[in-house]
């Protein structure tokens, strides 16, 4: 078996889940990483013995690599990818894919073109919850899924106070494109990835002065940062849409407020609905109806390392020539609609998306 040369845009928090990922799998190795913070990049390079190591990240471009995971600021993504793409390598990017339609458009044009493969790191989709549930639909146990609920909410938890995540020019947003997007892109992967007709969205700053570091990234992987204190994005984000096929959505995303935290979806389908709670106990819940009598059916599952799962099927799909999990519909649909509860947050009115 070929071994597989992995590079690494990026010496961040996520960045230390992608290169453990990559050391489980066998015939697979990190060979080099590029982060502009030189303190940052000699504690992940050391800690891993990575032992090319460059503060510019066009020399890991030029590099005789396979694989490229980019786990930078981002506001990168879409420079990253499209030349790691052009230079023949397979790409595995974090999320967000990039921060509006136009950058994302570019990458899966360049996809197109280069025929490299490529996948946005949306790690819950490999949850085994987020699994049960889709196996639901591809059986047709949910019936017509017609209405859903997505949040991802925390109390007090904003990341890297001042640092590249509050700073709207390198983060595009606030909690909405940092978890939101998560918990978004389940809901339209479960869904069936239905194309978005009209966005109404709201977003807030409350907590600016009030809310505590929300301890991502972890503390022991900001060696070398100096925040700025810029912090000019939302701390909450929500939206309504409404899908061509007249299904609807309803989103949260917070850093900071006075509600329930955790991660949530609810699907209702003619069928039977499901709701998925971290705070729940069992988290997963299935309501539908038995001879006549409404029922609940709880199920419980193993815990499953999702950044390692993620890892591990990109590989795969390099290896076996297989298309990654996350296509560019959903990709695309993913960022047309957070583009759109901004726009319609900015203007006070709803957005029509074509």
């Amino acid at each position: 078996m070929k071994k597989i040369k992995v590079g690494i845009i990026g010496a961040g928090g996520i960045s230390h889940f992608h290169i453990e990922a990559y050391k489980t799998i066998p015939e697979v190795e990190v060979v080099a990483i590029c982060d502009p913070n030189e303190a940052k990049l000699s504690f992940v390079a050391e800690k891993f013995g990575i032992l090319k190591r460059f503060e510019n990240w066009e020399n890991i471009i030029n590099e005789n690599l396979d694989i490229v995971s980019i786990c930078s600021p981002n506001a990168f993504h879409a420079q990253q990818s499209i030349a790691a793409l052009k230079s023949g390598k397979h790409v595995i990017c974090e999320k967000p894919v990039a921060i509006n339609v136009e950058e994302t458009e570019s990458i899966i044009n360049t996809v197109q073109q280069t025929n490299n493969k490529f996948m946005v790191a949306f790690c819950h989709r490999f949850a085994s919850h987020s699994q049960f549930i889709k196996k639901m639909v591809e059986n047709n146990q949910m019936g017509e899924i017609y209405f859903a609920k997505a949040s991802c909410l925390r109390r007090r938890g904003i990341p890297g106070l001042g640092t590249w995540f509050t700073t709207k020019k390198l983060a595009g947003g606030g909690p909405l494109i940092d978890i939101g997007v998560h918990i978004l892109d389940l809901a339209v992967y479960l869904m069936g990835c239905p194309d978005p007709r009209l966005v109404v969205g709201v977003t807030y700053n409350k907590f600016k002065n009030q809310a505590v570091d929300g301890g991502w990234p972890p503390i022991w992987s900001r060696v070398g940062d100096k925040p700025t204190g810029v912090f000019d994005v939302e701390d909450l984000a929500a939206g309504f849409i409404k899908f061509n096929n007249n299904a609807t959505l309803f989103l949260e995303a917070s850093w900071a407020g006075n509600s329930e935290s955790g991660l949530k979806i609810a699907l209702m389908g003619t069928k039977n609905g499901v709701q998925y709670w971290t705070e729940a106990t069992p988290p997963l819940r299935v309501y539908g109806e038995m001879n006549g009598v409404v029922t609940d059916t709880i199920a419980e599952f193993p815990p499953v390392n999702t950044y390692r799962a993620e890892i591990e099927h990109f590989v795969n799909c390099v290896r076996n020539n297989t298309q990654p999990i996350t296509t560019p519909k959903e990709i695309l649909t993913v960022v047309k609609i957070i583009e759109g509860i901004y726009r319609s947050a900015e203007t006070g009115r709803p957005v029509e998306l074509t």
